[in-house]
């Protein structure tokens, strides 16, 4: 039996799970010497023999489909996972990513984002494009959805990370962007052989692999009671950045951003170079905008820097008039220079 089998049959026991299968696995190279030496707690020859065979059956499942298996100490194997300290002795990946990036990030959110933060997603994976990351993120509704997006229309690396076996992937409406990230050289990933479907308690877990896999987590908006803030809390556990925007002090959204940030659990980040910068990767250059449009057009893309802004905010802050400033979006709108959702204009 080898070590992958090994690992997997100590999965399917009960009782055992990550922290203690890396203890036995460690201290016992052969299953054998496992069995003669292991506790009258641990499970029958009978039982043990049918989760060896159980391992064997799934181990065929995933060849079939395409699935590879990586074992903790496979070069292949994410170096920052291994990091942790509650790392899966194996994991399961569907697509032909490497998963050892120069630069990752892991972006999470609420599933009921505002337009706003779906736009601000948008437009900073979009500003990060140069720096080559990967984006992980958990492929729910919401800011994860928006994160996949934005990488695969800004030609990023994206992981969708499951709480799952890899026969499928959850939830049904996003299997048509979950095929797009395998198309375009992304990847799926789950600690769950296939089968096994997503269960409450197979969230939390997955969460840990979110902020394991990435070099730091951005939490775009978030409820205080929210599987984004427990993304958070496990990366600040594991010594990885976490940033988040401080967002509305009336919005629910933007509870747990803030409370992360009350808490210092979380750095406050208003713009792209503020993730740059603490990551310690290059400088982000803002190319100037060259345009042939009237002054208008300048000042509004000047102040659609930061992030998205209704027209009241654009007006007062560039001194057109509403009038004006009207007449300047729908040009850029026209130009395509300017997109808007929900009221919100953003740089398109």
């Amino acid at each position: 039996m080898d070590r992958i089998h090994f690992a997997l049959a100590l999965s399917l026991t009960p009782g055992i799970g990550p922290v203690r299968a890396r203890e036995i696995l460690q201290a016992y190279p052969e299953p054998e010497a496992w069995l003669a030496g292991r506790a009258p707690l641990g499970p029958s020859t009978t039982e043990w023999n049918r989760y060896v065979q159980e391992a064997s059956r799934l181990m065929e499942k995933h060849d079939a489909s395409g699935i590879h298996t990586l074992a903790l100490e496979s070069p292949d194997y994410p170096e920052r996972l291994g990091h942790i300290p509650d790392a899966p002795c194996l994991l399961f990946v569907k697509g032909q990513a490497s998963l050892n990036p120069a630069r990752s990030l892991a972006i999470v959110g609420t599933r009921e984002a505002s337009p706003q933060g779906l736009q601000w997603t948008q437009q900073w994976v979009q500003r990060l494009a140069p720096q080559g990351c990967t984006i992980v993120s958990g492929l729910a509704r919401g800011i994860d959805t928006a994160a996949h997006q934005a990488a695969l229309r800004a030609g990023l690396p994206t992981w969708a990370v499951l709480a799952h076996g890899l026969h499928t992937a959850h939830p049904a409406g996003n299997r048509a962007l979950a095929e797009d990230i395998l198309a375009q050289g992304g990847a799926w990933i789950s600690e769950w052989p296939v089968g096994v479907g997503p269960h409450p308690g197979a969230y939390p877990r997955r969460n840990r692999l979110i902020a394991g896999l990435a070099d730091g987590v951005w939490v775009v908006e978030a409820a205080i009671k929210s599987g984004a803030g427990i993304t958070a809390h496990l990366a600040h556990q594991y010594d990885r950045p976490v940033f988040a925007l401080p967002g509305r002090l009336n919005d629910v959204r933007s509870h747990g951003c803030l409370d992360l940030i009350r808490r210092q659990v979380a750095q406050l980040v208003v713009e792209p170079s503020d993730l740059a910068v603490e990551l310690q990767w290059p400088a982000l250059k803002e190319a100037a905008k060259q345009s042939q449009g009237p002054a208008s057009h300048q000042r509004i893309w000047d102040v659609l820097h930061a992030g998205p802004l209704r027209t009241g905010d654009i007006e007062r802050q560039t001194g057109l008039s509403s009038p004006q400033c009207l007449a300047a979006l729908a040009e850029m709108m026209w130009l395509g220079e300017v997109q808007v959702q929900s009221g919100w204009y953003a740089r398109a």
